[in-house]
């Protein structure tokens, strides 16, 4: 069972993560990340972030990339 401290960290993490996945799709394209992606596309990137070892800004990065 979660505690609200750990539901509140994961939104904060969730957030967090769109945030830097807009910045990097603004820097690339002018747009941010919805011109794009729809919020289940963005939700399930999240999810595969969650199983990955490396940090958000190296994974979203790297995304990007491949994206453009």
């Amino acid at each position: 069972m979660k505690t609200s401290t750990q539901t509140k960290s994961l939104i904060v993490e969730r957030t967090d993560f769109i945030e830097i996945l807009s910045a990097e799709f603004t820097c690339a394209k002018g747009f941010g990340v919805y011109a794009f992606l729809s919020f289940n596309d963005i939700e399930n990137l999240y999810n595969r972030f969650l199983g990955d070892t490396v940090p958000a800004t190296v994974f979203v990065r790297v995304f990007v990339k491949r994206y453009l």
